[in-house]
């Protein structure tokens, strides 16, 4: 993590030197289209940052380490140029290229983090233990895997999303892990329902009430036959 971090702190003081170039190019008309081009780089830099703070998020959550990749290329030269006044244009938009490129291969490379984390972390919840609750209890835990899922089939992933998953993940783990153990009968039931599929002939009026007797009678749906 102390790599990460060093990572960032060297974009974002890559991102303060861009706006003092911004300001020298400011004050010298002949300079405007290098003026924009240094705009341009500072807004990529900024979206390096926030790819990194993403990356470092799912790192943190997930347990499984993003590979930030080579995210200053491009800026070797540029920082050259810098320090002895006004750098090319081609300089500049070469780094802004490659800073660009490295936000879209950071991004790629923690959204397939990401797709991999949440469904195996979802997978693995233990819902039989929901049998376990107290009613009030048994709600907020289905409300909060049903955050879960609703987390994990958005197609772009925030680093306020990473947040929210992780800390609900633990929550409900913690909710099952304080549950009561659900009795041989009930898990067999349940058993039966998540290995084949049941037809209503199948469910005994037991079943039903002891179902209903644990809460677990909205989680069992039923569905006609199709053809």
């Amino acid at each position: 993590m102390a790599t990460n971090r060093s990572v960032l702190d060297r974009a974002l003081e890559m991102q303060g030197q861009v706006r003092r170039l911004d300001a020298d190019a400011s004050v010298e008309q002949a300079a405007k289209s290098t003026a924009q081009r240094v705009r341009e780089l500072e807004s990529a830099l900024a979206d390096l940052a926030s790819a990194v703070r993403l990356a470092q998020a799912l790192t943190r959550y997930s347990g499984t380490e993003v590979p930030l990749g080579d995210i200053h290329g491009g800026m070797s030269e540029l920082q050259r140029q810098a320090s002895a006044g006004l750098p090319k244009d081609r300089v500049v938009d070469t780094a802004r290229k490659k800073v660009s490129a490295s936000v879209t291969g950071l991004a790629e490379r923690s959204q397939e983090v990401w797709r991999s984390w949440t469904a195996a972390a979802f997978a693995g919840i233990p819902v039989n233990r929901i049998a376990g609750l107290d009613p009030a209890h048994q709600r907020a835990v289905r409300t909060m895997v049903d955050e879960l899922g609703r987390l994990r089939r958005k197609p772009k992933t925030t680093l306020t999303d990473v947040v929210e998953f992780g800390t609900k993940h633990a929550d409900v783990l913690e909710e099952l892990a304080a549950a009561a153990d659900a009795s041989d009968e009930l898990l067999a039931l349940l058993a039966r329902f998540d290995n084949q599929t049941i037809t209503l002939r199948d469910i005994t009026d037991a079943d039903i009430a002891l179902l209903r007797e644990h809460g677990m009678d909205g989680e069992i749906e039923i569905r006609r036959k199709q053809g």
